[in-house]
């Protein structure tokens, strides 16, 4: 069976609570985080401020609740009217719910405007959400692990402004315990001390940044990617997910692999990560979506 799903991609903790500047040079930042996806509702805003580098960070400690908060559906770009508003509610600290249903339409720019009334401060970001696609199938209904059969997905052709598509894939455990981990992930769960961390982690397993230019492009204009052993954490039943990411969402990712270690770069030579928010940090981004089912069968002894 196939459906929509969609994981949490990122999370705006590190930024929110690691100081990207001096520690003396120290500045109090609005942090916002929302993630459009195709097709679906609104999605909520959270909103905070950032803290110096060394304080423990608490979302509601930071929490910004007395913001108004719209996003807008523009007519054609960043730059154009606004065709549709729609209002937000402080539904609970920091984190604001749409007015109104809306579904999130594809290829179409989106932008958020935020207006602190005590500050007069006004917070600005948009984004151009991907185009829709559909897994076609070549997806096993189950599959043993690291046999010579790779697991394959067939994608349907679709386009972002600009540029190729950029993917991140998930595969999501549906019964995420020790007792089911692959033989690498028990290497890594047994060595580490944050097990429970670690379990919350493998169950979502992220690919990283993958560009379409690495796919098998076939001549309908869908693509086929061969799915890698180590993107498989648990045995049993998974649901892989393919994201395409807008550019909002694939700069904040790239820069942040470059600030956790994904560089030979020197500390002072690495660049802030990239949010494309005005008049604050974070993520405004948006993705589109589809998700297949497969179960990863123990190799035969």
């Amino acid at each position: 069976m196939m459906k929509n799903l969609i994981p949490i991609l990122l999370v705006i903790t590190a930024i929110a609570s690691c100081e990207v500047y001096k520690q003396d040079d120290y500045e109090e930042l609005y942090v916002v985080e929302s993630y459009l996806v195709a097709n679906r509702q609104l999605p909520y805003v959270r909103l905070s401020t950032t803290i110096p580098a060394l304080d423990f960070y608490d979302f509601e400690e930071t929490a910004v609740s007395n913001a108004v908060v719209e996003i807008h559906l523009l007519e054609t770009g960043p730059e154009s009217a606004v065709d549709q508003v729609f209002t937000y509610i402080n539904s609970q600290q920091g984190i604001y719910i749409a007015n109104q249903e809306h579904t999130v339409l594809p290829n179409r720019t989106y932008g958020i405007q935020i207006y602190l009334p005590e500050s007069q401060d006004i917070i600005t970001a948009h984004t151009v959400v991907p185009d829709t696609f559909r897994v076609l199938g070549g997806v096993q209904d189950s599959i043993i692990y690291q046999s010579s059969e790779q697991l394959e997905i067939t994608l349907s052709e679709s386009s972002y402004p600009g540029r190729q598509n950029i993917f991140v894939f998930n595969a999501l455990s549906q019964d995420p315990i020790p007792d089911k981990l692959t033989p690498f992930y028990t290497d890594l769960y047994e060595s580490n001390d944050q097990k429970k961390e670690d379990l919350n982690q493998f169950a979502n397993n992220s690919s990283g940044i993958i560009n379409e230019g690495n796919f098998e492009i076939n001549d309908d204009g869908s693509i086929t990617i061969k799915y890698p052993w180590i993107g498989i954490a648990f045995f049993d039943e998974n649901k892989i997910v393919a994201n395409t990411l807008d550019d909002n969402i694939y700069d904040f990712l790239r820069s942040q692999q470059v600030q956790l270690g994904g560089s030979t770069l020197s500390p002072g030579e690495i660049q802030n990560i990239i949010t494309h928010i005005n008049g604050g940090i974070g993520v405004f981004g948006s993705v589109a979506s589809d998700t297949v089912e497969t179960f990863v069968k123990r190799p035969t002894l």
